[in-house]
Protein backbone atom coordinates (compact mmCIF):
# COMPACT_ATOMS: atom_id res chain seq x y z
CA UNK A 1 0.00 0.00 0.00
CA UNK A 2 1.48 3.48 -0.96
CA UNK A 3 0.11 6.95 0.40
CA UNK A 4 -0.90 8.04 -3.14
CA UNK A 5 -3.82 4.39 -3.01
CA UNK A 6 -4.87 6.76 0.06
CA UNK A 7 -4.92 9.58 -1.90
CA UNK A 8 -6.84 8.05 -4.79
CA UNK A 9 -9.34 6.44 -2.08
CA UNK A 10 -10.14 9.67 -0.15
CA UNK A 11 -10.95 11.70 -3.51
CA UNK A 12 -13.30 9.17 -4.68
CA UNK A 13 -15.23 8.85 -1.54
CA UNK A 14 -15.64 12.56 -1.43
CA UNK A 15 -16.82 12.78 -4.86
CA UNK A 16 -18.61 9.68 -4.73
CA UNK A 17 -17.75 9.21 -8.83
CA UNK A 18 -15.06 7.58 -10.35
CA UNK A 19 -14.65 10.49 -13.43
CA UNK A 20 -15.06 13.58 -11.13
CA UNK A 21 -12.26 11.58 -8.92
CA UNK A 22 -10.03 10.93 -12.43
CA UNK A 23 -10.69 14.71 -12.70
CA UNK A 24 -9.25 16.13 -9.82
CA UNK A 25 -6.61 13.89 -9.65
CA UNK A 26 -5.63 14.71 -13.20
CA UNK A 27 -5.56 11.31 -14.45
CA UNK A 28 -7.53 8.98 -16.19
CA UNK A 29 -10.54 7.65 -14.99
CA UNK A 30 -9.43 3.56 -15.87
CA UNK A 31 -6.19 3.68 -14.04
CA UNK A 32 -8.04 4.91 -10.87
CA UNK A 33 -10.76 2.16 -10.72
CA UNK A 34 -7.78 0.02 -11.19
CA UNK A 35 -6.15 1.52 -8.51
CA UNK A 36 -8.67 1.06 -5.65
CA UNK A 37 -9.35 -2.57 -6.80
CA UNK A 38 -6.11 -2.97 -5.98
CA UNK A 39 -6.18 -1.19 -2.86
CA UNK A 40 -9.09 -3.59 -1.85
CA UNK A 41 -7.51 -6.49 -2.52
CA UNK A 42 -5.07 -5.70 -0.84
CA UNK A 43 -6.86 -5.38 2.21
CA UNK A 44 -9.50 -8.25 1.21
CA UNK A 45 -12.24 -5.72 2.10
CA UNK A 46 -14.67 -3.78 -0.11
CA UNK A 47 -14.38 0.09 0.46
CA UNK A 48 -17.03 1.10 -2.10
CA UNK A 49 -20.32 -0.71 -3.52
CA UNK A 50 -20.47 0.54 -7.39
CA UNK A 51 -23.11 0.09 -9.59
CA UNK A 52 -24.24 2.16 -12.63
CA UNK A 53 -26.34 4.51 -11.26
CA UNK A 54 -24.04 5.31 -7.69
CA UNK A 55 -21.13 4.83 -6.11
CA UNK A 56 -20.95 4.57 -2.25
CA UNK A 57 -18.87 3.79 0.77
CA UNK A 58 -19.53 0.47 2.68
CA UNK A 59 -19.37 0.30 6.35
CA UNK A 60 -15.98 -0.38 6.22
CA UNK A 61 -14.99 2.08 3.76
CA UNK A 62 -16.56 4.77 6.35
CA UNK A 63 -14.26 3.63 8.96
CA UNK A 64 -11.62 3.27 6.49
CA UNK A 65 -11.80 7.20 5.47
CA UNK A 66 -11.95 8.15 8.75
CA UNK A 67 -8.04 7.09 9.38
CA UNK A 68 -7.13 7.97 5.77
CA UNK A 69 -7.85 11.18 6.39
CA UNK A 70 -6.28 11.14 10.17
CA UNK A 71 -2.65 9.66 8.11
CA UNK A 72 -3.30 12.24 5.30
CA UNK A 73 -3.30 14.93 7.75
CA UNK A 74 -0.39 13.44 10.06
CA UNK A 75 2.02 13.07 6.86
CA UNK A 76 1.03 16.87 5.66
CA UNK A 77 1.94 18.22 9.37
CA UNK A 78 5.39 16.15 8.93
CA UNK A 79 6.12 17.92 5.53
CA UNK A 80 5.00 21.26 6.85
CA UNK A 81 7.27 20.91 10.34
CA UNK A 82 10.08 19.31 8.27
CA UNK A 83 10.15 22.36 5.81
CA UNK A 84 9.52 24.93 8.90
CA UNK A 85 12.27 23.29 10.68
CA UNK A 86 14.60 23.93 7.21
CA UNK A 87 13.46 27.35 6.44
CA UNK A 88 14.35 28.01 10.57
CA UNK A 89 11.02 28.96 11.75
CA UNK A 90 10.48 25.86 14.22
CA UNK A 91 12.64 24.37 16.37
CA UNK A 92 14.42 24.56 19.94
CA UNK A 93 16.39 27.92 20.37
CA UNK A 94 18.30 27.90 23.52
CA UNK A 95 19.64 31.32 24.29
CA UNK A 96 22.16 32.59 27.10
CA UNK A 97 22.06 36.30 27.88
CA UNK A 98 24.25 38.15 30.90
CA UNK A 99 22.22 39.67 33.60
CA UNK A 100 22.65 43.59 32.13
CA UNK A 101 20.20 41.91 29.09
CA UNK A 102 17.72 40.98 31.43
CA UNK A 103 16.44 44.03 31.88
CA UNK A 104 16.72 45.70 28.27
CA UNK A 105 16.60 44.76 25.86
CA UNK A 106 16.23 41.04 26.20
CA UNK A 107 12.44 41.12 26.94
CA UNK A 108 11.88 43.39 24.36
CA UNK A 109 13.95 41.04 21.49
CA UNK A 110 12.31 37.85 23.18
CA UNK A 111 8.46 38.79 22.85
CA UNK A 112 9.39 40.07 18.99
CA UNK A 113 11.29 37.05 18.02
CA UNK A 114 8.66 34.75 19.47
CA UNK A 115 5.56 37.01 17.63
CA UNK A 116 7.15 36.44 14.21
CA UNK A 117 8.24 32.69 14.94
CA UNK A 118 5.47 31.44 17.17
CA UNK A 119 6.91 27.52 16.81
CA UNK A 120 10.39 27.74 18.25
CA UNK A 121 10.67 26.51 21.70
CA UNK A 122 13.37 29.24 23.32
CA UNK A 123 14.98 27.90 26.52
CA UNK A 124 16.94 30.38 27.89
CA UNK A 125 19.92 30.37 30.49
CA UNK A 126 21.65 33.53 32.49
CA UNK A 127 25.51 33.01 32.17
CA UNK A 128 28.20 35.62 32.33
CA UNK A 129 30.43 36.19 28.86
CA UNK A 130 33.61 33.75 29.57
CA UNK A 131 31.08 30.83 30.69
CA UNK A 132 28.80 31.14 27.17
CA UNK A 133 31.88 31.44 25.41
CA UNK A 134 32.75 27.93 27.24
CA UNK A 135 29.45 26.92 26.20
CA UNK A 136 29.32 27.74 22.44
CA UNK A 137 32.40 26.00 21.95
CA UNK A 138 30.86 23.10 23.47
CA UNK A 139 27.63 23.54 21.75
CA UNK A 140 25.48 23.40 25.27
CA UNK A 141 23.84 26.48 23.87
CA UNK A 142 22.97 27.83 20.15
CA UNK A 143 23.53 31.92 20.72
CA UNK A 144 25.26 34.02 23.34
CA UNK A 145 23.77 37.44 24.14
CA UNK A 146 27.38 39.17 25.81
CA UNK A 147 29.79 41.76 26.86
CA UNK A 148 31.94 42.91 24.13
CA UNK A 149 34.34 42.60 23.03
CA UNK A 150 35.56 39.13 22.81
CA UNK A 151 38.52 37.40 21.80
CA UNK A 152 37.86 33.44 20.35
CA UNK A 153 38.74 31.78 17.35
CA UNK A 154 35.44 29.50 17.82
CA UNK A 155 32.95 32.03 17.20
CA UNK A 156 31.28 34.93 15.23
CA UNK A 157 30.06 37.48 16.90
CA UNK A 158 27.83 40.82 15.97
CA UNK A 159 27.41 43.96 18.33
CA UNK A 160 23.77 44.65 18.53
CA UNK A 161 23.69 47.64 21.10
CA UNK A 162 26.03 49.23 23.19
CA UNK A 163 24.67 51.66 26.36
CA UNK A 164 26.58 54.29 28.24
CA UNK A 165 27.25 53.57 31.81
CA UNK A 166 25.71 55.23 35.17
CA UNK A 167 26.67 55.14 38.40
CA UNK A 168 24.62 53.46 41.06
CA UNK A 169 24.82 55.25 44.76
CA UNK A 170 23.16 54.56 48.08
CA UNK A 171 20.18 57.05 48.81
CA UNK A 172 22.08 58.31 51.60
CA UNK A 173 25.31 58.96 49.66
CA UNK A 174 25.92 62.88 49.82
CA UNK A 175 25.99 63.13 45.95
CA UNK A 176 22.34 61.57 45.77
CA UNK A 177 21.05 64.59 45.88
CA UNK A 178 22.38 66.11 42.86
CA UNK A 179 20.81 66.27 39.40
CA UNK A 180 23.95 67.66 36.96
CA UNK A 181 25.67 64.18 35.59
CA UNK A 182 28.87 63.12 37.86
CA UNK A 183 32.51 63.25 36.61
CA UNK A 184 33.99 59.97 37.70
CA UNK A 185 36.91 61.92 39.18
CA UNK A 186 34.31 62.49 42.30
CA UNK A 187 34.42 58.43 42.72
CA UNK A 188 38.04 58.40 43.54
CA UNK A 189 38.14 57.54 47.13
CA UNK A 190 34.80 55.24 47.05
CA UNK A 191 34.35 51.76 47.65
CA UNK A 192 33.38 49.58 44.43
CA UNK A 193 31.21 46.90 44.03
CA UNK A 194 32.08 45.15 40.64
CA UNK A 195 32.03 41.96 39.06
CA UNK A 196 34.81 39.64 38.77
CA UNK A 197 37.09 39.89 35.88
CA UNK A 198 36.94 36.08 35.30
CA UNK A 199 33.39 36.02 34.27
CA UNK A 200 33.31 39.13 32.35
CA UNK A 201 36.80 40.54 31.03
CA UNK A 202 35.62 43.54 28.76
CA UNK A 203 33.07 44.12 31.38
CA UNK A 204 35.35 44.75 33.46
CA UNK A 205 38.12 46.26 32.00
CA UNK A 206 35.62 49.11 31.04
CA UNK A 207 35.08 49.78 34.39
CA UNK A 208 38.80 50.12 35.04
CA UNK A 209 38.85 52.19 31.85
CA UNK A 210 36.94 54.66 33.15
CA UNK A 211 37.96 55.14 36.56
CA UNK A 212 41.81 54.82 35.46
CA UNK A 213 40.99 57.69 32.35
CA UNK A 214 39.71 59.59 35.69
CA UNK A 215 42.52 59.67 37.38
CA UNK A 216 41.84 56.42 39.58
CA UNK A 217 42.01 53.15 40.27
CA UNK A 218 39.05 51.56 42.07
CA UNK A 219 38.87 50.89 45.26
CA UNK A 220 36.89 47.37 45.28
CA UNK A 221 34.99 46.17 48.75
CA UNK A 222 32.96 43.56 47.32
CA UNK A 223 32.31 41.55 44.16
CA UNK A 224 29.02 40.15 42.97
CA UNK A 225 28.24 37.96 39.93
CA UNK A 226 24.94 39.12 39.10
CA UNK A 227 24.35 42.78 38.71
CA UNK A 228 20.87 42.41 41.12
CA UNK A 229 23.25 41.46 43.87
CA UNK A 230 25.35 44.53 43.31
CA UNK A 231 22.22 46.27 43.61
CA UNK A 232 21.33 45.20 46.67
CA UNK A 233 25.21 45.91 48.34
CA UNK A 234 24.71 49.00 47.04
CA UNK A 235 21.19 49.78 48.90
CA UNK A 236 23.19 48.28 51.85
CA UNK A 237 25.06 51.01 51.95
CA UNK A 238 28.69 48.45 51.19
CA UNK A 239 29.52 50.74 48.04
CA UNK A 240 28.81 52.58 44.52
CA UNK A 241 28.93 50.39 41.32
CA UNK A 242 29.26 51.34 37.75
CA UNK A 243 26.74 49.52 35.62
CA UNK A 244 24.89 50.23 32.32
CA UNK A 245 22.44 52.71 32.12
CA UNK A 246 19.30 49.88 31.38
CA UNK A 247 19.78 49.21 35.35
CA UNK A 248 17.33 51.97 35.48
CA UNK A 249 14.53 49.76 35.13
CA UNK A 250 15.43 47.87 38.07
CA UNK A 251 14.05 50.79 40.67
CA UNK A 252 14.71 50.73 44.21
CA UNK A 253 14.22 53.25 47.08
CA UNK A 254 17.40 53.09 48.41
CA UNK A 255 19.39 53.39 45.30
CA UNK A 256 19.77 56.57 43.30
CA UNK A 257 21.13 56.75 39.45
CA UNK A 258 23.34 59.00 38.14
CA UNK A 259 24.70 59.81 34.53
CA UNK A 260 28.55 60.27 34.22
CA UNK A 261 29.79 63.40 32.76
CA UNK A 262 32.42 63.18 29.64
CA UNK A 263 32.23 59.09 30.06
CA UNK A 264 34.31 57.72 27.15
CA UNK A 265 33.47 54.68 26.96
CA UNK A 266 30.42 52.22 26.92
CA UNK A 267 28.84 48.81 27.30
CA UNK A 268 28.76 46.83 24.77
CA UNK A 269 26.50 44.05 24.05
CA UNK A 270 26.86 41.36 21.11
CA UNK A 271 25.49 38.42 19.74
CA UNK A 272 27.49 35.25 19.36
CA UNK A 273 27.23 31.59 17.88
CA UNK A 274 30.09 28.82 16.88
CA UNK A 275 31.36 29.31 13.69
CA UNK A 276 30.32 25.61 12.86
CA UNK A 277 27.19 26.30 13.78
CA UNK A 278 24.48 24.56 10.69
CA UNK A 279 21.01 24.81 12.31
CA UNK A 280 18.64 26.70 10.34
CA UNK A 281 16.97 27.95 13.72
CA UNK A 282 20.27 29.61 15.20
CA UNK A 283 20.75 31.20 11.27
CA UNK A 284 17.31 32.48 11.21
CA UNK A 285 17.46 34.24 14.67
CA UNK A 286 20.58 35.71 13.74
CA UNK A 287 19.68 37.08 10.69
CA UNK A 288 15.95 38.26 12.63
CA UNK A 289 18.65 40.08 14.96
CA UNK A 290 20.74 41.46 12.06
CA UNK A 291 17.87 42.85 10.28
CA UNK A 292 15.35 44.02 13.43
CA UNK A 293 17.47 44.93 16.09
CA UNK A 294 17.77 48.34 15.32
CA UNK A 295 14.30 48.69 15.36
CA UNK A 296 14.50 47.44 18.84
CA UNK A 297 17.30 48.37 20.67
Amino acid sequence: MELRHLKYFATVAEELHFGRAAQRLQMAQPPLSQQIKHLEAELDVLLLSRTKQRVELTKAGEAFLKRTYEILNRVHLACEEAKSIDRGEAGQLIIAFTGSMAFDPLPVLLRSYQEKYPKINIVLRQMTTTEQLEALQENTIHAGLLNMPIESAAVHVEMLREEPFIVALPKAHPLASQTEPVDVACLANEHFIMTPRNEGQSYYDAIISLCQHAGFSPKKTQEARELHTALSFVASGIGVALLPSSIQFVKNDEIVYLQLKKSFTTCKIGVAWNKAETSPVVHSFISFLKKDHYSLL
